[in-house]
């Protein structure tokens, strides 16, 4: 896991953990099925890494989109993957839409 998605994720928790104290590394540690310590870890930037079905809890708990966090890291969902192989020639156009959109902004 990078420094950015670390820096994410304890950003995300911890701003979640001001109005709700099941927000500390014990609790959602616990709640994805992981030891705090690693959660720590991830959130250090450190390397460390998440199977899918546990990227997925930790977007569920965090209110994130799954897609978004995996992408974060670099990775894509078995689904995406699916639709890439479906259909490639779709997803290579939302991809040049993406960037399009992105440059205008620039």
């Amino acid at each position: 896991m990078s420094k950015l998605f670390g820096d994410y994720i304890r950003s995300r928790r911890e701003s979640l953990r001001e109005s709700d104290p099941d927000y500390s590394i014990r609790k959602v540690a616990q709640r994805i099925g992981i030891h705090h310590s690693y959660l720590s870890k991830i959130e250090r930037g450190e390397p460390a890494s998440l199977s899918e079905k546990r990227m997925v809890a930790l977007a569920e708990e965090l209110g994130d989109d799954p897609e978004l966090l995996m992408a974060m890291c670099g990775r894509v969902s078995e689904e995406v993957r699916r639709a890439v192989f479906d259909d490639p020639e779709w997803v290579k156009q939302k991809l040049d839409d993406i960037k399009i959109g992105r440059n205008d902004e620039d």
